[in-house]
């Protein structure tokens, strides 16, 4: 039988509401630091638990809050596993009382880590500072060690790194992301325009921006006649076979990324060079087939990770 619970992390001015757990004899969370909630009543709805424990542990009446994910605790085989329902809220009313369980304190979010916490607990604050859309973690502890953390299905590397995206971009070994250039507003379209994809600001927020054109790279002019791929060869709308352009433009990306480390790259869509799993037919009337550009089909055949720039979101919320 799974146990559900509420936890939430009331913000005021940068600031968590923390509980410093160190009232309660036999407490699993004992000496650490954690949200306000607690265990749903019979009936109760997660908001309504959230309500009700908010007002019994802190006396206030929250006005405004998010249901920001589901943390599964997996705690050993001889535990019931839980069902904890993650909140944020940054809207109150009334007067913060003294707590039954543990001692109250507004902690500035760049403090945390110096808190004593659940190692589990690093991973949904930091998907909680960068406002991560509503997400499904399972966290899988032996004791105090946890052992296994899952994100929307996706196994997390053990140790997890809790620096923000923030702070990662601005140390030298922030993560590169091999990124098409004219998703940067980089002329370098076949028609020469600039159109800058949505997003940017936050990728530059998280990542190391690596922007390449294998057209360019391979020799071809801006601007050019299109071209589209026609099994394994490329040809421009005049007929005309560039296939040996794109493919040593596609080998000098790959040694770019190579050379900066690159384990992803964000590439333009549908593009010959550059799109995955959908590519034009060759036929110049807009007929989509599945398919890969040459730039891309090189990098996935390198164990580089392709998105397009519609699923540009989620290269916010996966960890190296």
């Amino acid at each position: 039988m799974m146990i559900n619970t509420t936890l939430c992390y009331i913000e005021r001015d940068g600031k968590y509401l923390m509980l410093h757990r160190i009232k309660k004899k036999n407490d699993i969370n004992h000496d650490k630091w954690i949200g306000i909630g607690g265990k749903f009543e019979p009936q109760e709805s997660p908001e309504e638990c959230l309500l009700r424990e908010a007002m019994e542990e802190t006396g206030l009446t929250l006005t405004s809050y998010r249901y920001r994910g589901i943390v599964t605790f997996v705690a050993g085989p001889d535990t019931e596993a839980e069902y904890m329902h993650l909140f944020t809220a940054d809207g109150y009313e009334g007067t913060i009382k003294t707590c039954d369980e543990g001692v109250l304190e507004w902690i500035d979010k760049s403090r945390l880590l110096e808190l004593t916490l659940w190692e589990g607990d690093k991973i949904f604050l930091r998907l909680l500072e960068e406002d991560a859309p509503f997400f499904s973690l399972k966290l899988v502890y032996e004791g105090d060690a946890l052992t296994e953390a899952v994100l929307n299905g996706t196994k997390l590397e053990l140790p997890f790194s809790p620096l923000s995206h923030a702070s990662r971009a601005s140390s030298p070994q922030g993560e590169p992301l091999l990124i098409s250039a004219c998703l940067m507003g980089a002329a370098c379209r076949y028609d020469g325009k600039r159109k800058p994809m949505d997003g940017l600001d936050r990728l530059q927020a998280r990542y190391h921006l690596i922007p390449v054109c294998a057209e360019q790279l391979g020799g071809l002019p801006t601007p050019r006649i299109p071209a589209e791929r026609t099994g394994h060869r490329v040809l421009n709308r005049e007929g005309q076979d560039v296939t040996a352009q794109f493919t040593v433009g596609a080998e000098e990306v790959l040694r770019l990324a190579r050379q900066f480390g690159c384990t992803k790259a964000l590439l333009k869509e549908r593009s010959p060079s550059c799109g995955h799993g959908e590519i034009y037919d060759g036929s110049f009337t807009g007929t989509r087939i599945p398919g890969s550009g040459v730039t891309a089909q090189l990098l996935a055949e390198h164990n580089i990770t392709i998105y397009g720039e519609s699923r540009w979101e989620e290269l916010l919320w996966t960890f190296p």
